[in-house]
């Protein structure tokens, strides 16, 4: 479960920081024993703020969903703020403690061009991404978007960084990320963007007004942040994760949405 968390809400739940606004829509698959599902994310960014909200469609989730809404504000660029909307709590995320979100140095990136792919109308380019030999994910990149050097800033896990953008550049497959894919310990995850645009989006989009710190991930027990809760996961057994699982399909499958 840790890793399909990971995998689905980490990945893509914090953008980067625009100082002009931007809509961005994509479209999730899961494949997996752990969380396999669909789903789309809407993003929204302005004056160096960005908001995200993931709904995913995911039949071994409690409630056989999961929602997730996320800030990210100019102010404390390193830290996710999850959003419990129904209760008006929030749980943090410092991305910065992560090893997986840093840029390495350009030399430790192997890009490997397969071809040219057209993917929902644009023209892309689909390259393999290693670091020091392990294959860490596949791109679709895309220069058929105006502004694409904007919006290739998107930030997660596995976009946005500067040095990758560079070995990305090195081998002419920079661009914006139209298809992202990731497979990890048999679970894989798939982003397609289905929309995008420049707009204004208004503040409160933006704003942990009304909001005290508290549980930001509904739906868990025991009142745990998703950080607290992922690092309890990372120990466990997969036995012991599917256990876990069970129990709280028993407890919150039936709860009301």
């Amino acid at each position: 479960m840790k890793r399909a968390l990971s995998t689905i809400a980490l990945a893509i739940i914090t953008l980067s920081l625009f100082s002009q606004g931007f809509y961005m829509e994509f479209k999730i698959t899961s494949t997996g024993k752990e969380a396999a599902g669909s789903g789309t994310m809407k993003s929204f960014s302005q004056d160096g703020n960005t908001r995200a909200e993931v709904n995913m469609a995911v039949p071994q989730m409690p409630g056989g969903e999961m929602k997730i809404t996320s800030l990210t504000l100019k102010a404390e660029p390193s830290k996710i703020y999850l959003l419990n909307e129904k209760d008006k709590t929030y749980s943090e995320i410092e991305s910065s403690n992560d090893d997986e979100w840093k840029d390495r140095a350009q030399a430790e990136y192997e890009i490997t061009v397969v071809g040219k792919e057209t993917v929902n109308g644009y023209n892309t380019t689909h390259v393999i991404i290693k670091i020091n030999g392990k294959q860490r994910e596949e791109l679709w990149t895309t220069k058929d978007i105006a502004g694409y050097v904007d919006f290739s800033k998107v930030k997660s896990k596995y976009t946005g960084k500067e040095n990758m953008y560079k070995a990305l550049a090195a081998k002419g497959a920079d661009g914006m990320t139209v298809r992202i894919k990731i497979e990890e310990r048999g679970q894989g995850m798939q982003m397609e963007l289905v929309k995008v645009e420049k707009r204004n989006n208004p503040a409160v989009l933006f704003s942990l007004s009304g909001y005290t710190k508290g549980n930001g991930f509904s739906g868990m027990p025991g009142g745990e942040g998703m950080q607290e809760m992922m690092e309890k996961l990372k120990n466990m057994s997969p036995k012991e994760r599917e256990e876990m699982m069970k129990r709280l399909q028993q407890q919150y499958g039936q709860q009301p949405h």
